[in-house]
């Protein structure tokens, strides 16, 4: 596997607390924000609803509780186009009452009280799902892990661009650790492995503080040099524990909200979310509420400095591009980016010329190519027993194929849930 090397593109402050982003006045909210099945949903046109009710309940396996962003009326149950394809009921709430919660003082539970399937139940009821990857529910990734494991928590961001985890372990430290202790308990692991960029600065004091030995078990700091060369295994994979003997990989967006669900009782309706790109007038990264259109985010930041060429939800190298700006923010959305001309190299689209780049590439050693074949001559079940499912949804192979193929793309419009 070759290494691959790109351009940070983060020269802009990062502002540590994390601002709140403006509650949004009208709020969509996907019921499909995760693997597997759209939530059922569970109001009707003309609801009243509280802040963190639940909107959508678990339809299959994968399928995970939605919850309601804001305290509103049910405006309609429309129907949204989703990003990779296909489409999905959304539930749009106009805001108005009271919060429950906002600004008020949180109540805090005792997780080293709860018994293991409280704790998951917990998870559960508040619709956490993996964050970076496709949004598999974590109370099923974590009820299988195996016991024995580290815990890994890449408090950085390898794809250029994006500065959510960042900013959110600089922010949220002693809770994304505290999290990280919970899991350890639920899944009996190991050590607990904390991954910075070399060359931050920012709050280095308090993390090496917290990455101290403690009364339980010590937390590893280890330093990794993402601004020459972006380590593949840290751009892909997904979080929880999938495979027998894998590392638990919990980012630090999932991990709050693993915080917020077990000891805030708090439901996942709060995203940490990366604004950014040429066409951005002020990049930041806001924590905004679940369901507020990128629109309303990209004007906090001051709007666009000239039209975009290509809005992206997520990194330049996994992100999906965003249809309109009334696209809402999901659980699964850690970026947006308003990229121009000189940012994309937009070439046009040519027949495969079997290069091996893609392949050559693959973190997790698969055959694009071959794969790509399959899928474009309509077998399926071929492309499945080449590995299709082992696709970690990096980009890596759409952004080194000099042909410009969405091979990434489309493998993810034709993966499923786990097998």
């Amino acid at each position: 596997m070759h290494s691959l090397r790109l351009e940070p593109r983060r020269d802009w402050d990062l502002t540590i607390p994390v601002p709140n982003a403006f509650l949004p006045t009208n709020a969509i909210v996907l019921l499909k924000q995760h693997a597997g099945n759209p939530a059922r949903c569970a109001v009707k046109e003309g609801d009243e609803v509280r802040e963190g009710m639940v909107l959508g309940v678990p339809d299959g396996d994968f399928s995970a509780y939605v919850h309601s962003p804001i305290p509103g009326k049910v405006r309609s149950i429309t129907t949204v186009r989703l990003p990779g394809g296909g489409e999905c009921e959304a539930v749009e709430i106009l805001l108005h009452g009271s919060f429950d919660r906002l600004g008020k003082r949180p109540e805090r539970y005792i997780w080293k009280g709860m018994r293991r399937l409280d704790i998951l139940q917990a998870i559960k009821a508040k619709g956490v799902v993996e964050t970076t990857g496709r949004g598999f529910p974590l109370d099923r990734l974590l009820g299988g892990s195996e016991p024995g494991c580290d815990i890994v928590i890449p408090a950085l961001d390898p794809e250029p661009y994006i500065r959510t985890e960042t900013a959110i372990f600089a922010s949220r430290t002693a809770q994304v650790l505290e999290a990280a202790r919970i899991v350890q308990t639920l899944t009996e692991a190991g050590r607990i492995r904390v991954l910075i960029e070399a060359t931050r600065q920012q709050g280095q004091e308090e993390i090496e503080a917290l990455a101290a030995p403690s009364e339980s078990s010590a937390i590893e700091l280890t330093r990794i040099a993402l601004s020459q060369a972006y380590t593949i295994g840290l751009a892909s994979g997904h979080e929880g524990s999938k495979k027998k003997g894998s590392p638990i990989r919990l980012a630090p967006s999932l991990l709050v909200a693993i915080y917020d669900a077990v000891i805030e009782a708090r439901a996942f309706v709060e995203r940490y979310v990366t604004v950014a790109g040429g066409a951005i007038r002020r990049p930041s990264v806001l924590k905004a509420r679940i369901g507020t259109p990128i629109g309303d985010l990209i004007e906090e930041c001051g709007g666009f400095l000239e039209a975009p060429e290509r809005l992206v939800l997520g990194g330049p190298l996994t992100g999906l591009p965003a249809r309109d700006l009334d696209m809402p923010v999901t659980k699964t959305l850690g970026g947006i980016l308003a990229l121009t001309p000189p940012e994309t190299r937009r070439a046009k689209v040519r027949p495969c010329i079997r290069c091996g780049l893609c392949r050559e590439h693959c973190p997790v050693g698969i055959d694009p190519e071959a794969i790509m074949r399959d899928l474009l001559g309509g077998r399926p079940g071929a492309a499945h027993a080449k590995g299709l499912d082992s696709c970690v949804s990096c980009g890596i192979c759409s952004y080194v194929c000099p042909s410009r193929l969405e091979l990434s793309q489309t493998f993810a419009a034709h993966s499923g849930a786990p097998r």
